[in-house]
């Protein structure tokens, strides 16, 4: 009698230190997890930011451009489609240098 009810109290605690463990690990790696998506959404937001930033450089770089050849012309209109033209060729010349460097991957 003595050998079994020892038996059960091993399993027991065997059982009981099983599922403590488990818990140990399941809180650990969310607390790995959560410290990731920390980590990501603060990156998230600095990329943000300076894609923003970026962003309005590039707006009054593009803005002093058109000044600067609206006066060297003497016509704001054709200022603006000078500007456009040359800014849509370059966005289609990106486009597919872009795509022939992704299709060679």
């Amino acid at each position: 009698m003595s050998v079994a009810r020892d038996v059960l109290v091993t399993i027991g605690d065997v059982l009981r230190l099983s599922g403590d463990l488990m818990r140990y690990k399941v809180q650990t790696e969310t607390r790995i997890i959560k410290r990731v998506v920390n980590r990501l959404t603060m990156y998230a937001a600095v990329f943000l930011a300076s894609v923003i930033l970026a962003g309005l450089g590039v707006g009054f770089i593009l803005y002093g451009i058109f000044v600067l050849l609206a006066r060297a012309i003497e016509s704001a209109g054709a200022a603006g489609l000078i500007l456009g033209f040359v800014l849509l060729i370059v966005a289609i010349l990106t486009a597919v240098m872009g795509r022939i460097v992704f299709n060679r991957s």
